[in-house]
């Protein structure tokens, strides 16, 4: 088929001959084309969309790795604050424990002083009470020793009187 018509003009009974026995096979080779190319445009279509769809894919994989790497170094974070923080109150932990022991400790020793001066003192007031029993025994013996001796000054003085009369 010439379609630039560069060759001069074409008669009618060729035209005719053409239209009817060649034209049909053209037709249908030109349909076949058509078809052949639009699946190839659609197998084209969509190897662009794949691509395109896998350029998405990789930014979207990029986006999401970025995403991870920052949350992994937020959560780096949190967990080193979260170490400060145990190792902090472990300290004050230990430390309110050995002033918890220290106190203890001092008790303990008061107590057990108070205890060895609670001893002392009983002790001392045993002795004072023994002291006390033998002061009043001491006592009660004075009174009737000075009874026993009045007694006797009296007598000796009766006695005195009754040879100078």
């Amino acid at each position: 088929m010439n379609i630039s018509n560069d060759t001069g003009g074409m008669d009618s009974s060729k035209l005719l001959d053409y239209v009817t026995n060649k034209f049909p096979s053209d037709l249908a080779a030109m349909i076949s084309a058509r078809d052949e190319l639009a699946v190839r445009q659609g197998a084209l279509s969509a190897a662009e969309d794949t691509v395109k769809l896998k350029a998405q894919a990789a930014a979207a994989l990029e986006s999401a790795n970025a995403e991870a790497a920052a949350l992994r170094a937020e959560a780096k974070v949190y967990v080193q604050e979260a170490k400060a923080q145990k190792a902090a109150a472990d300290k004050r932990e230990k430390d309110l424990n050995d002033r918890d022991d220290k106190a203890n400790a001092e008790f303990a020793a008061r107590e057990k002083a108070l205890s060895v001066k609670e001893t002392q003192v009983q002790s001392q007031m045993n002795a004072l009470d023994a002291k006390d029993a033998r002061l009043f025994a001491d006592q009660a013996q004075l009174e009737s020793d000075r009874l026993a001796l009045d007694a006797r000054i009296k007598a000796f003085q009766d006695k005195v009187a009754s040879i100078n009369v």
